[in-house]
């Protein structure tokens, strides 16, 4: 998107305030935070964000409480801000969801955990769609034969079904492909380890408590 003038910025606030006015619980708390985020935001991406929070913060009383004293305060108001401005950039719903659970999990709490929550917007920040849906199948103790974690595996084959590295019959060009692929598939698995969401043993990968705990706060 092009950087905006005042005019197109202050337009775009007042359509992005107008919608999280229309969202019953948690709207009205949203409405004022949008006038101090930075311009540029990518206010339709947003909006799936806010309705996809409000779904799940609606669905307890307790809940909405909670929220609504952990926004009043100046760690909640950074916590979803850093929440909107990262929907800004999510392309995928499911990014968007994974966001929202984030958000509710940690706005929702009795006693906030700023700490905490900061740094779990942080690492998911950093993690792409292919690395959380490695992060997510780790979780599910993959092992021989069928379970969850094949499911998942076949949800996501594109990402999760393993590529070789070892090819033969094919031309240079697909050759070629298929080692970049097995690369970038390489480098998810690379990156977790790297973050200490996950470690190897024997040859086989666990999640570590910070990988569980990053699980815990995006499954929904």
């Amino acid at each position: 998107m092009s950087q905006l003038d005042p005019n197109s910025k202050d337009r775009l606030v007042s359509v992005a305030k107008a919608v999280a006015g229309t969202i019953p619980y948690v709207g009205t708390l949203i409405s004022e935070i949008l006038d101090n985020v930075v311009p540029n935001l990518r206010f339709e991406r947003i909006v799936v964000f806010l309705q996809e929070l409000d779904s799940k913060v609606s669905q307890v009383d307790e809940k909405l409480e909670c929220f609504k004293v952990n926004l009043a305060s100046e760690e909640g108001v950074d916590l979803l801000e850093e929440g909107m401005l990262q929907a800004s950039r999510s392309i995928s719903r499911e990014r968007k969801e994974r966001l929202a659970s984030i958000l509710e999990k940690s706005l929702s709490r009795e006693n906030l955990k700023y700490e905490e929550s900061r740094k779990i917007l942080n690492m998911f920040r950093e993690l792409t769609d292919p690395e959380i849906i490695w992060l997510i199948y780790y979780s599910l103790e993959p092992r021989l034969g069928k379970g969850p974690h094949s499911d998942w595996v076949e949800k996501h084959p594109d990402v999760l079904k393993p590529i070789s590295k070892t090819i033969t019959g094919l031309n240079e060009e697909l050759e070629n492909e298929q080692l970049e692929k097995a690369a970038l598939q390489d480098s998810y698995k690379e990156t977790l380890l790297r973050f200490g969401l996950v470690e190897t043993s024997k040859r086989t990968t666990h999640m570590t408590t910070l990988g569980k705990m990053v699980v815990e706060y995006i499954k929904g």
